[in-house]
């Protein structure tokens, strides 16, 4: 027979905590997502990475539209939209993702990226995290906004 040695125990034990962990991320976990934000006085991107819940009661679009709009966690980044911006409703019908805005989008704000900017942001964010969305119909204040 061979004797069991503290090494033994403590790699059983790891392999437990393991097993454990993956077990309770696949059956309760939380989602990465990604998010993208411009970074003031400068052309490029800022990317975060955030973990949401997997069954969330609005929905998964929604929460993370919702999200995107609260904007950044990152201290140089721009939000996408002018602050106010809620989500009036969003929903998902075969690949066509409906989004609807509040009319705070229109409204330019220095510390928040340009309109065009924030639209096509906010339709690449989307397009990155969600691969079943193939068209994004967005829009604001009730009105339908052609893509740019």
């Amino acid at each position: 027979m061979k004797k069991i040695t503290f090494y033994h125990i403590v790699a059983m034990l790891v392999l437990a905590v393991f097993c454990f962990s993956a077990v309770r991320y696949v059956i309760a976990g939380s989602q990465r997502r990604t998010f993208r934000f411009p970074i003031i006085g400068s052309e490029e991107i800022a990317c975060e990475v955030r973990y949401l819940p997997r069954n969330p009661v609005q929905g998964t679009l929604s929460m993370y539209v919702d999200e995107l709009l609260l904007g950044p966690q990152t201290q140089r980044a721009r939000p996408v939209f002018s602050n106010g911006t809620k989500n009036i409703f969003c929903f998902q019908r075969g690949k066509v993702l409906y989004v609807g805005l509040s009319k705070e989008v229109l409204y330019e704000e220095p510390e928040a990226a340009r309109i065009k900017e924030g639209i096509a942001l906010f339709r690449e964010n989307i397009r990155r995290n969600f691969r079943g969305v193939k068209e994004i119909a967005l829009f604001i204040d009730g009105k339908y906004v052609e893509e740019m």
